[in-house]
């Protein structure tokens, strides 16, 4: 089932147009200005009826896109603010053998659930909060055409719990127009998504893009709940923190024009390093650090709402 936003004066594109690939070479099925909000409708492991027949091996989560955007460059440093999240009343989870993070391998299993007043009813008595997130968000990369599944320099697929309505997402811009992707919406997910899903459910996004003036980071910077969070990736969970750190400690040189070495001080204080996702074939480690230690934009408390 899909939920449509409804308000007619948003650009609008349905999850018909879904790709399981980051690509430059794609049509636009929307072109915005800066600024201009827009909606995208999001496929789920529900969408086309595979999980329900228990053919599990052909659900597949896709982003929706490319949207183009008006006036933006390769070199640009877009940032993507998440306005609004609305999620269907049903989710669905999976395992697959050889995926997830435990040390003895899982059996194929799908689980539905139902969603209703703010809650996950996850079965047994159990339910769990809805915290709405987008799992996939990226432009189109200068080379090559990575799939829908993973995570790199362009953003993609984070599945960083962090990316809810009200936080916004820095990415590196790589094509003219930037060409924005998003999908994989979840109702709900720890850090981490052990089992390789989190509450997978389809929905709507209401997004906008504006350019910011500035240095452009090497790799994805969230903005939510005042923190400021590098995210890294790697072919391993020690890479992908080494990578998120690197970028974090990058972020606060740059501001408060300190020696590398006083800012890992701080860091080490004051920040959080904990991991987005390790089911991946490229796992995503995100750290962050309360925006009240930065004084400059786009970072400082003042700048980043």
């Amino acid at each position: 089932m899909s939920v449509t936003v409804k308000a007619k004066q948003l650009p609008h594109s349905g999850f018909e147009h879904a790709s399981n690939i980051y690509t430059a070479s794609s049509a636009a099925v929307l072109e915005v200005g800066q600024g201009e909000q827009f909606s995208l409708d999001a496929r789920s492991l529900l969408t086309g009826g595979h999980f329900e027949a228990g053919h599990y091996e052909l659900c597949s989560i896709p982003v929706t896109g490319p949207v183009l955007v008006r006036g933006v460059l390769p070199g640009d440093t877009l940032r993507v603010d998440i306005h609004e999240i609305r999620i269907a009343d049903r989710g669905a989870m999976l395992t697959q053998p050889g995926r997830g993070g435990f040390g003895e391998p899982l059996r194929s299993h799908g689980h539905l659930v139902d969603i209703i007043d703010g809650e996950v009813r996850f079965g047994d008595g159990i339910t769990i909060r809805a915290r709405p997130m987008i799992g996939k968000l990226g432009v189109a990369p200068r080379d090559g055409e990575p799939s829908s599944s993973t995570v790199g320099t362009f953003g993609g697929n984070m599945d960083c719990n962090d990316i809810t309505a009200g936080s916004a997402v820095i990415l590196p811009v790589q094509v003219a127009g930037a060409r924005l992707f998003a999908g994989d919406l979840h109702a709900a997910q720890g850090d981490g998504e052990c089992s390789l899903t989190g509450v997978e459910v389809e929905g709507t996004v209401v997004l906008s893009c504006r350019v910011l003036p500035g240095a452009t980071p090497p790799r994805p910077v969230v903005l939510s709940g005042g923190r400021v969070i590098a995210i890294g990736d790697g072919d391993d969970l020690d890479e992908a923190a080494r990578n998120a750190l690197d970028d974090l400690l990058a972020l606060v040189v740059t501001d408060r024009g300190w020696p590398r070495e006083r800012a890992a001080m701080l860091l080490s204080a004051a920040a959080d390093v904990s991991v987005s996702q390790l089911v991946n074939a490229r796992a995503t480690v995100k750290a962050s650090l309360e925006a009240r230690h930065f004084l400059n934009p786009p970072y400082s408390p003042r700048s980043i709402s």
